[in-house]
């Protein structure tokens, strides 16, 4: 287990980070990234030292994941690749016709991609991340001018999926949700927009900091104790691990208290961030949908 922690963490290629060729389909892709989370998961190591290298590992395997398995950002990580191996590969011819080649290259070699790369590596991924998320807001962009609420929506989602913590991703898509009548929802997103940059201009035109009246439709109040269900927001909370049930009924007293949206109190109870209500309110809306998709 340890081997393989440190061998991940000493790959700087995201395609040998999970252990697979350039050529690797999808399948292998996601293959590959189930057996090394297995392996790479904190919650398997008990030592200090161990458990921190995990938390490193597993990172960088899901940035390798993240990147491979997303068709367009695999192809730019890809000519990111072999714009970085022209330099490299002149270096090694170098080192080859050199009578000391070997001597000098075994030291050379290791402290050179270690201190550099892996800090690379997921800068770029970064910065391929906010690039396609840049699109798919685009996307949705285009999609509301033409009044297509549910494309447009999914677009705004997918954007919020890659980088979360942009503002006009989440009142862009706070807006789509109130149009189509999912106040609650839109009023959620709204409040994560303003979190993030308190001068967005339509989250400040459309947030309602007490909207709970307005809750009679698209997603209503979820006061309920009940634990598993996979569509109310308080259980995805807990099942996510950013709340747990104490919590979740301290903030349910409140709300029957003071007639605010459960998402509002736990924020202002700070126990929870607004990004955390806003990937639940997208886990919540998904699992709606399907069952809305099963009854039909």
């Amino acid at each position: 287990m340890s081997a393989e922690l440190d061998r991940i963490l000493q790959e700087e290629n995201l395609f040998l980070i999970l252990n697979i060729g350039i050529d690797a389909t999808t399948d292998e892709v996601r293959s590959a990234y189930k057996k090394l989370v297995r392996v790479s998961h904190p919650d398997r190591y008990q030592e200090e030292e161990l458990k921190q290298k995990a938390e490193t590992a597993f990172k960088r395997v899901g940035v390798a994941f993240d990147t491979l398995q997303d068709p367009l950002m695999r192809k730019t990580y890809e000519r990111t690749v072999e714009r970085s191996m022209r330099p490299s590969s002149t270096g090694a011819s170098s080192t080859t016709t050199a009578p000391k080649a070997p001597a000098q290259a075994a030291p050379a070699a290791p402290p050179r991609p270690q201190s550099k790369k892996p800090q690379a590596a997921p800068a770029a991924s970064d910065e391929i991340k906010r690039e396609q998320a840049d699109k798919y807001y685009q996307a949705g962009k285009g999609f509301d001018r033409k009044n297509l609420l549910e494309d447009a929506i999914r677009e705004f989602k997918d954007a919020i999926r890659m980088v979360n913590d942009v503002a006009k991703y989440h009142s862009s898509l706070a807006h789509a949700l109130d149009r189509k009548g999912w106040t609650g929802y839109a009023q959620a997103e709204f409040k994560v927009a303003l979190h993030f940059d308190p001068t967005d201009r339509l989250a400040l035109k459309h947030y309602i900091p007490t909207a709970g009246k307005q809750s009679n439709k698209g997603f209503k109040w979820l006061a309920f104790l009940k634990s598993g269900d996979s569509t109310r927001l308080g259980d995805i909370l807990i099942k996510l691990g950013h709340l747990d049930k104490r919590q979740l009924q301290l903030a349910l007293k409140q709300q029957g208290d003071e007639k605010l949206l459960l998402g509002e109190i736990l924020i202002r109870k700070r126990f929870i961030k607004p990004e955390h209500l806003a990937q639940a309110l997208i886990h919540q809306a998904e699992a709606l949908e399907k069952q809305e998709q099963e009854k039909s």
